[in-house]
C-alpha cells in the first residue's frame, strides 16, 4: 500500500507502508546514536536519560545504571520515529503534498519532525521530570533546558536525515 496520493501520479510519500516505516526507525536509531554527541558534552550529560530510567523502572535516577540510562537514551530515539512515521503518514493524506523532499511531502514531514520533538520536550517535562526526578529536582530547570535541546536535535537531525535516507530505497 503506498501512502498519499502517490497512485494517482502525485508525488506524495511514494514508498510503501513498510517500507516507510522501517527508513524511519533506522533513521531514529541513527540520530539516537549521534544524539550521544550533545549529551556527553552538555553539562548536565545523561541525567535526563537518568530520569526516563528511573520512571521505567521507579527508583530514583541516582539508583539507575547507566547502561538502563543509555538503552532508555537510545530507545527514546526507537520509539518516537515511528511515532513521526504514523503522523507524516496520516498527514500526508490530509494536507497539501505537492512539495517533497525525495517523495517525503514537505508539510506533513516539518509538522511530524516538530510535533515530535514537542511532544519528546512535553512528555519528559512535564510528566517525566515532575515525577521520577526524585534527587535530581533541585537540578530540573536545567536539565528540562537540556532534553529541550536534545530534543530539538533529534527533531532537525530526523528531518535532515530522512529525506537523504529514503533515496537508499
Amino acid at each position: 500500500m503506498l501512502i498519499g496520493t502517490a497512485s494517482k501520479g502525485r508525488h506524495v510519500l511514494d514508498y510503501p507502508l513498510t517500507q516507510w516505516a522501517f527508513v524511519c526507525v533506522v533513521a531514529g536509531a541513527v540520530v539516537g546514536l549521534l544524539l550521544n554527541i550533545p549529551m556527553v558534552t552538555q553539562d548536565e550529560g545523561y541525567l535526563p536519560a537518568y530520569v526516563a530510567a528511573a520512571g521505567l523502572t521507579r527508583t530514583d535516577p541516582s539508583a539507575v545504571s547507566r547502561p538502563l540510562a543509555v538503552v532508555v537514551h537510545h530507545g527514546t530515539a526507537l520509539v518516537a520515529a515511528p511515532l513521526y512515521s504514523a503522523v507524516v503518514a496520516g498527514l500526508s493524506f490530509v494536507l497539501p503534498t505537492a512539495i517533497s523532499l525525495n517523495g517525503v511531502p514537505l508539510i506533513p514531514h516539518t509538522i511530524g519532525a516538530v510535533g515530535i520533538s514537542a511532544f519528546i520536550y512535553y512528555f519528559f517535562a512535564r510528566i517525566a521530570m515532575p515525577r521520577f526526578g526524585g534527587s535530581l529536582r533541585d537540578d530540573a530547570d536545567e536539565i528540562i533546558q537540556q532534553w529541550a535541546l536534545t530534543a530539538f536535535i533529534f527533531g532537525a537531525a530526523l528531518a535532515l536525515f530522512i529525506p537523504v535516507l529514503v533515496t537508499w530505497l
